[in-house]
């Protein structure tokens, strides 16, 4: 029975005695955590052009409604809707019966007021000898050059009327006063087109394509300023290229120009109506589409200009994250003005040479200790700003 008693307490001494000398032993020690990585860039000062985006409308430089110039049926349409037109080209033709029998109606009156004519001028040949001699009465011969006169009149307006007919009868072939591009047909082979009236289709130019849109009294001055001053320094009819924004946020491959401004400022709204022309090659742009053009405003020097992912939004306020010396990070509110591409300009806030956190924000929490790696600010500078360290 003791021996029994003996045999449990062995597992229990031998359990004491390896914790006694565990305790004996120190314990590890914890690894330290090297500071997180984050990707930084130091704030410099520069000189960049203040683009202004102004809502726009793409238009075709020229538009022509096609009216039929003559009364009928429509007979034949020779154009596909969509295509691409050129000057000149047949597109619709009218029922030109009435204008044949026009054309042959005048050409029979023409024939006879000739001949009308003819006989007058050898009534006239025949009497003037005879007057000479005293053989006729002078009334007979005067009224003889009369009816030659009056018949002469009488075949210029046949002449007229004949050329008239004629014209007439071309009408009854439409054809593009443009090149361009042709839209729906208006109507059908059948229906009725009524001269000057019905519209039967639309002819547009696509390339060059022009941007209608308004600007502030006080823009237009500083924008002619501006350009005035840019003609004076380089002698040259220098202007300020003009920037196209879609509907889907890119902006066009392609670069335009002011080349009109309304003769006078709409007195409702205080605006002045400018057009900018863009090359069209690719046949991108399309007349009604909803654009924004974006025109310099102003030049301004030794502004701040950020990556906008370096800056973070919270409860209506904006935030810059700041290496100090100590590599520590500190949480910085700024403020913010324009936009410009993917960069803030910063109106408060920042300092040149201060050290911000670009990529990495969700490592550099307030106090906690960083590893800086700087990152080129060629990456992230626009294409019309000038860096100053």
């Amino acid at each position: 029975m003791n021996q029994q008693r003996m045999r449990g307490w062995v597992p229990f001494f031998i359990c004491v005695v390896g914790s006694l000398v565990a305790c004996g032993k120190p314990m590890p020690t914890a690894t330290a955590v090297p500071p997180a990585q984050v990707m930084v860039q130091t704030v410099r000062q520069t000189t960049t052009a203040i683009p202004l985006e102004i809502v726009s409308e793409i238009k075709a430089l020229s538009e022509v409604e096609i009216r039929s110039r003559a009364s009928g049926l429509v007979v034949k349409l020779m154009f596909q809707p969509g295509q691409r037109v050129k000057e000149g080209q047949p597109l619709v033709t009218i029922d030109a019966r009435a204008y044949d029998e026009a054309v042959i109606d005048a050409q029979a009156k023409l024939a006879e007021s000739e001949a009308q004519l003819a006989r007058a001028r050898q009534d006239v040949a025949r009497y003037q000898p005879l007057l000479a001699d005293n053989a006729i009465p002078r009334q007979t011969y005067d009224q003889a050059v009369a009816q030659e006169k009056a018949n002469a009149a009488v075949v210029q307006a046949r002449v007229s009327g004949l050329e008239r007919a004629r014209l007439d009868r071309s009408y009854a072939e439409v054809r593009s006063p443009i090149s361009g591009q042709i839209g729906l047909q208006k109507l059908e082979v059948g229906a009725l087109a009524t001269a000057g009236q019905t519209v039967l289709a639309t002819v547009s130019t696509l390339d060059p394509m022009v941007a209608y849109f308004s600007v502030a009294e006080t823009e237009y001055l500083a924008y002619m300023k501006r350009v005035q001053s840019a003609k004076k320094s380089i002698k040259t009819n220098a202007s300020y290229p003009v920037e196209l924004v879609l509907a889907d946020g890119s902006v066009y491959q392609h670069t335009g120009k002011v080349d009109f401004a309304d003769r006078a400022l709409n007195a409702a709204t205080g605006t002045l109506t400018l057009r900018a022309i863009f090359p069209n090659p690719q046949d991108l742009l399309r007349p009604g589409m909803s654009t924004r053009v974006r025109v310099v405003s102003d030049v301004a020097e030794n502004v701040i200009l950020v990556p906008q992912r370096a800056v973070t939004e919270m409860l209506g306020k904006q935030f810059a994250t700041v290496v100090g010396p100590d590599n520590k990070a500190q949480q910085r509110p700024i403020k913010t003005g324009i936009r410009q591409g993917d960069l803030w300009l910063v109106e408060e806030g920042l300092k040149p040479g201060e050290v911000i956190v670009v990529d990495g924000l969700q490592k550099a929490r307030p106090g906690v200790t960083v590893k800086p790696v700087e990152i080129s600010a060629q990456a992230t500078a626009p294409a019309t700003a000038s860096s100053k360290p």
